[in-house]
């Protein structure tokens, strides 16, 4: 099974580095996508690695968004006739060991698109912010009702594994491109008739601070699951 892990950034720099050594060790290919990122986090991934054929970095030259940078990364995997593409986010908050678990899951469920879910049995999920916390929850209804995928928790969580077969499938254009991506994606899925499951994913929660704040984006997550339901709905 060949796998392509992409890692969108913004706001990263080199504190990547460490996240790209370790998925290495489970990918055949790692595409690094710099989102117009103020760190300049492209040009030091290409110094750092610049003798590594299996490292490839794309650059925005306008800030996309983490749907539109991701959505850009699963193209380019693509054409290298990958399997599975397995995102990332550049923060650090997802450990690369887990990508034997979701390639497993894969092998066994014939899924088209798993998603990292950190409300199963983790501890790790007490140290989000009691905030943050409540809104991922109330994010993760609002998506089950959004997208009919009543199966599904923990909308937010971008550790994602999806096939090659499944993304020919899907208009990638008309999904978000903002924060409301994982989101939106599962509703395209679940019209394109995806196997989709969630699996025990723990965060692993870094000193960089998430570039989402759940209180200031609620009302948009409210507004475009009301939008998807309605769609779902009258369709």
């Amino acid at each position: 099974m060949k796998l392509v892990a992409v890692i969108p950034c913004f706001n990263v720099g080199k504190s990547v580095f460490r996240l790209i050594y370790k998925t290495l060790k489970y990918v055949d290919n790692v595409i690094v996508i710099d989102d117009c990122c103020p760190k300049k986090t492209g040009n030091l991934v290409k110094t750092k690695f610049k003798k590594n054929k299996k490292i490839i970095v794309l650059k925005n030259k306008k800030n996309l968004g983490v749907g539109g940078a991701v959505k850009k990364g699963y193209e380019y995997a693509a054409k290298l006739k990958c399997q599975y593409i397995v995102k990332l986010d550049g923060d650090g908050q997802m450990n690369p060991k887990y990508i034997l678990k979701f390639k497993k899951f894969a092998k066994v469920s014939r899924a088209d698109y798993l998603k990292g879910n950190r409300f199963f049995k983790s501890k790790e999920i007490l140290k989000m912010s009691f905030i943050r916390l409540i809104g991922n929850i109330g994010i993760s209804y609002l998506g089950k009702f959004s997208t009919g995928l009543w199966h599904i928790f923990d909308f937010s969580n971008g550790y994602t594994f999806i096939s090659s077969k499944i993304i020919k499938k899907l208009k990638l254009n008309e999904i978000k491109n903002n924060y409301f991506f994982e989101t939106d994606i599962l509703f395209h899925l679940n019209q394109a008739n995806a196997i989709v499951y969630d699996i025990n994913i723990p965060a692993k929660y870094s000193n960089i601070k998430s570039n989402l704040k759940i209180w200031k984006i609620f009302h948009y997550f409210f507004f475009y699951n009301l939008t998807n339901f309605l769609k779902r709905i009258f369709k």
